[in-house]
């Protein structure tokens, strides 16, 4: 059997999934929000979170969701300063954190500005690493099946104690800071948010495969709760 999510949302176009998306998060901010007082979010990089974050600071929803007491966070940022077209951290800024109100105190970008990217996981793992766990991570998924930073054949795919950690990503010649399984997987709930055709094949491999030699990083997340993909039927067509 391939890897499963306990729960699959396919959508007939980009602009619904978007939608669906952005409402079950909204609903779900408010819940944690009004049984604990706050909401913890792990963000996620590119240009598809980014039509989500667009459409969370849109009306409704932005009126809607509680931002005063939701704090931000990244599941990986690139070593650039946050300034940078590459940065996460600045289309979160521009696409997020510019159109809601929320407070300054609330974000927490991983920082950059370190003399090595291991350093700077270190700084934002002291930050973060005591949480007993995110309410919710956002991921998407790679053509080659990454997830966050966690690409094939790194040496942090088996990192089991750092919750957070440097990774050196051969194919951009470029060093990377991530989550890594051990606190992704700490996570109430995580969502995988997949558009557009080119993902279809890898969405392919990865939910029909049944050869055991055959893995890829996505499949290593494994949140303690609801692990929910929301898919455009683009990406679902293989």
């Amino acid at each position: 059997m391939g890897y499963s999510p306990d729960k699959l949302i396919i959508s007939n176009s980009a602009d619904e999934l978007f939608k669906e998306a952005a409402a079950c998060i909204a609903q779900y901010a408010n819940e944690c929000v009004q049984a604990k007082g706050v909401f913890s979010f792990s963000l996620a990089g590119g240009g598809t979170p980014k039509r989500l974050y667009q459409q969370l600071t849109s009306s409704p929803l932005i009126e809607q969701i509680p931002w005063a007491s939701c704090h931000f966070y990244f599941g990986d940022e690139r070593m650039v300063p946050h300034d940078h077209d590459d940065s996460n951290y600045a289309m979160a800024h521009k696409s997020l954190f510019e159109r809601a109100p929320i407070p300054a105190g609330n974000i927490h970008p991983i920082p950059t500005d370190c003399d090595t990217a291991q350093e700077c996981a270190n700084r934002y793992a002291q930050e973060i690493g005591n949480l007993p766990g995110l309410d919710l991570v956002l991921l998407g998924i790679g053509q080659d099946g990454h997830t966050a930073s966690l690409f094939p054949g790194t040496d942090i795919l088996h990192e089991d104690t750092r919750p957070v950690s440097a990774v050196y990503v051969e194919k951009f010649r470029s060093w990377r800071i991530s989550m890594t399984y051990p606190l992704i997987n700490r996570a109430k709930q995580a969502i995988v948010l997949i558009s557009g055709s080119d993902k279809s094949e890898i969405v392919h491999q990865v939910l029909n495969t049944d050869n055991p030699d055959v893995s890829f990083p996505i499949q290593g997340i494994r949140p303690l709760g609801q692990l929910s993909w929301f898919v455009d039927k683009d990406a679902y067509a293989g």
